[in-house]
């Protein structure tokens, strides 16, 4: 095992379709890897002499988007085209397309990229450089026996993630089995005013002293669909000069920029957060605040909120559009169950995502162990 150039294992390969031939037209993303779905209609009916072939077998990659993990080998067809940006190359006699693929879209793969390509021209990383990567090379049977171990690993983190979202889907059917389809009502709920149930809070603090300490919840920290809070830091971590909105355990945070993104948190400790959001505070005696949360993740409440987001570059929806928000309206009882169903459910996926995290650290570890220790 010795670390050795890139370069020494693969060959770039230019190719265009010169004759026009009717080749599938592939694109590469860092979730799906090769693709039809992304540019297909729009260039299905284009001139494509100057895409690229890309035969089975064979890498691309879109040299802008590479730091995100788009790379991947084409396996589905004899030859596809991509777009003439993309860099093709193949692997040589010693390496497994698996085995480099891991590391190019590990973490220390995608360390070495961003080093490569942090403040170019659109961080565009050439076939040149990529050559010039250092990593282990074993014999081919020896990656391949890497390649299955690391696998079974990813596998893992797969059946992780698809059984969060299995949760997740659970919770929406519970709130349709529960209250029926907010739309038509038919349970025939009470309908109420979104001011009759909660109040748009706006307590704005510019002390930024006293709450230093504080989390600082900006729009990015929030997850949409699920609302997840993740990757956030102190006030004093941030930075903040300018006025944010204080919130407690009891409201909700929704964020009224970009609603299509749906992005509505359940915060569970004291912080601030950005003037991009409002917090909302439901009347206890009258609304759950975890039944408020799913309502507002609903599609009943995005069809709503979205009619008024179409004439701005940046759609953004302001308080009184919010406030003049109508739901449907169960029995505080009923609400209440609903909570504790959530409740319930987010202890499990408390414990998926911590699996998750261990999947993800262990291959971390591994790759860079196989890779480069």
């Amino acid at each position: 095992m010795s670390l050795q150039k890139i370069g020494k294992y693969i060959e770039e390969y230019t190719k265009k379709n010169k004759n026009n031939t009717p080749y599938p037209v592939y694109s590469v993303t860092n979730s799906n890897g090769f693709c039809t779905d992304y540019f297909y209609k729009d260039v299905s009916g284009h001139n494509k002499t100057t895409y690229k072939i890309v035969p089975k077998g064979y890498f691309a990659y879109n040299p802008s988007r590479i730091n995100v993990g788009s790379i991947d080998w084409q396996n589905s067809e004899d030859n596809v085209i991509v777009s003439p940006l993309y860099v093709i190359f193949r692997c040589l006699s010693g390496l497994d397309q698996d085995y480099l693929k891991y590391f190019l879209k590990s973490s220390e793969g995608l360390r070495l990229i961003n080093e490569k390509t942090c403040g170019s021209v659109r961080n565009n990383l050439k076939f040149k450089d990529l050559s010039e990567f250092e990593f282990n090379i074993v014999d081919v049977e020896d990656q391949r026996k890497i390649v299955s171990k690391l696998k079974l690993i990813e596998y893992a983190i797969q059946n992780e993630k698809k059984q969060i979202e299995l949760y997740d889907e659970l919770i929406k059917a519970r709130f349709v089995e529960m209250f029926g389809d907010f739309r038509t009502n038919p349970m025939n709920w009470p309908v109420a005013e979104f001011t009759d149930i909660a109040d748009i809070d706006g307590n704005m603090i510019t002390d930024y002293e006293k709450y230093a300490d504080y989390p600082h919840i900006g729009i990015d920290s929030i997850e949409k669909e699920t609302g997840a809070l993740k990757g956030y830091r102190t006030v004093r971590e941030d930075g903040v000069i300018s006025g944010k909105y204080l919130f407690t355990e009891d409201h909700l945070i929704y964020s009224k920029i970009r609603p299509n993104l749906n992005k509505v948190a359940i915060p569970n400790f004291k912080g601030v957060c950005s003037a991009d959001a409002y917090p909302i505070l439901p009347k206890p005696e009258k609304c759950n605040r975890i039944f408020l949360a799913y309502d507002m993740r609903s599609s009943f409440f995005l069809d709503y909120i979205l009619q008024y987001c179409n004439r701005t570059n940046l759609p953004k929806v302001n308080r009184k559009e919010v406030s003049g928000f109508k739901t449907p309206l169960p029995p505080l009882e009923l609400q209440n169950l609903f909570a504790e169903f959530v409740t319930q459910i987010d202890k499990s996926k408390v414990i998926a995502k911590k699996r998750l995290s261990l999947y993800e650290e262990l291959l971390k570890k591994k790759t860079y162990e196989y890779y480069i220790g």
